[in-house]
């Protein structure tokens, strides 16, 4: 085959990625709107459409707003379809998320009242420039807005799949954070605790608190702590009924505080 081939094949070849990657997203939307309709929830396919409780954490000068270098076609057309996002960079403090590829843009965002506390989901797409197309990923955070005096602290299941996703998001050294371990060995063999703050994370770990995350460490969810709330990351998407699932966790989560720690929320309305 030609090169004259080989370009017309591989213009098709993106078209029909392309095509796919829009009816798989149109069906997300359609899938989280119905949730949000369900549970008084606001939904906003794309990020400029998005004026929520995210933008009101302070901002840093993050660049993966902007596609910046050389894109692969998908790339270029996810950043026609959906633009600037301006989630990340006002989640600059959570590490989980923030090295993942050159360019990050958000769509199907979710936000409102999940029993008592304001939740926030989105999905997120990253490309690296001056790929092939295949240095890419999707994937869905909830985040769970909290005004305690919450320590910088990231904790995730303990294991080889766990160490892997650490590797995907550049945390495999996380300058500032250290590993902390608690008198419950059970926990220690389940979970990996690393923090910037040692004597605040003691504090806000609790025993009842590391009872509840005892019951729950079969859902194998990686979440991590710093100012404006709790933030659950994974490698893919997450359904709605997903979810929904975490939220509950994070709103049972947020339910275990100690009082003292807590301050008044500011709820939005739905």
């Amino acid at each position: 085959m030609g090169s004259g081939d080989d370009f017309i094949g591989g213009l098709i070849f993106s078209g029909i990625q392309m095509l796919y990657f829009k009816m798989k997203n149109n069906s997300r939307a359609k899938s989280f709107q119905k949730m949000a309709d369900e549970h008084n929830l606001s939904f906003f396919k794309k990020p400029g459409e998005y004026h929520g409780e995210i933008l009101s954490l302070n901002a840093s000068k993050d660049p993966h707003g902007s596609p910046t270098g050389k894109l692969s076609s998908k790339a270029r057309f996810a950043s026609r379809m959906f633009g600037q996002s301006q989630l990340q960079t006002h989640l600059h403090n959570f590490k989980s998320n923030r090295w993942r590829g050159d360019w990050q843009t958000n769509c199907n965002i979710m936000e409102g009242t999940w029993k008592g506390h304001t939740m926030t989901s989105f999905d997120t797409l990253f490309f690296n420039s001056s790929s092939d197309g295949t240095e890419e990923g999707e994937y869905t955070s909830v985040f769970a807005h909290c005004k305690a005096s919450i320590p910088r602290m990231i904790i995730s299941p303990t294991g080889i799949l766990s160490g892997l996703k650490r590797l995907d998001e550049n945390q495999m050294v996380n300058i500032g954070y250290h590993k902390i371990r608690f008198e419950l060995d059970e926990f220690n063999k389940s979970y990996r605790v690393v923090s910037a703050d040692e004597k605040l994370s003691y504090g806000f770990i609790t025993p009842k608190m590391i009872e509840y995350l005892m019951k729950h460490k079969h859902e194998k969810w990686h979440f991590e702590f710093s100012e404006g709330g709790i933030l659950i990351s994974t490698v893919f998407t997450l359904n709605a009924e997903k979810v929904a699932k975490a939220m509950d966790f994070l709103a049972g989560f947020l339910g275990h505080l100690e009082g003292y720690l807590l301050k008044d929320e500011s709820h939005i309305t739905s």
